[in-house]
């Protein structure tokens, strides 16, 4: 995988966050477009889905570390402790971000053979789960982000024209037992909005 350095207009020091109201699909389906919901309810590697769409995908850390976690992330993953492994990246098809995605994982994920989380720097974290003989995934959750979201904003500043909301996905992975929660949001340039 390809990756640049890109400077960003905003604060990386905090993460940004996938605060939402997370429904189960049918409850969005009737005001999405079939095109959409295909994407944000596929169980297949999105990292494999993208690359069908470009020459190269390639991963910008946004941030990286030990990180407060959301109320409902603590729920999701049933845990007591609030504070977590947070990773923030942009996935990008040919230089342009696609996805804002977003992984919380307990520190007890990140011990034995699973250390290695901690450390995926520039590469894909889908490349990494899909490839897993013991890999299990939750249902999919989905959910939608308004101009009051920071992930809109985000939008904002890395694209031209901007859809009245943008929609993600999010789901648990098991890795050996151990839990960590990815979420994804396609950002305006995706295809899932086309």
């Amino acid at each position: 995988m390809n990756s640049q350095v890109l400077t960003y207009p905003f604060d990386l020091d905090c993460p940004i966050g996938c605060e939402a109201s997370w429904l189960w699909p049918s409850i969005l389906q009737p005001v999405l477009s079939s095109h959409l919901y295909d994407w944000l309810t596929d169980s297949g590697s999105l990292t494999a889905r993208l690359k069908q769409h470009c020459q190269y995908v390639s991963v910008d850390v946004l941030i990286e570390g030990l990180h407060p976690l959301s109320a409902d992330e603590q729920t999701r993953l049933n845990l007591t402790d609030s504070l977590g492994f947070v990773r923030e990246v942009l996935l990008k098809l040919d230089g342009i971000p696609w996805v804002f995605a977003r992984t919380v994982m307990p520190l007890a994920t990140l011990t034995g053979a699973e250390q290695y989380l901690a450390r995926l720097g520039n590469n894909s974290l889908g490349s990494v789960l899909f490839n897993a003989p013991d890999m299990q995934r939750s249902a999919i959750e989905i959910a939608q982000f308004d101009s009051q979201s920071p992930l809109y904003t985000l939008g904002t500043l890395i694209a031209d024209v901007m859809p009245a909301l943008l929609f993600g996905r999010r789901s648990c992975f098991l890795l050996s037992g151990k839990p960590l929660l990815v979420s994804e949001v396609f950002l305006p340039a995706a295809a899932a909005y086309q």
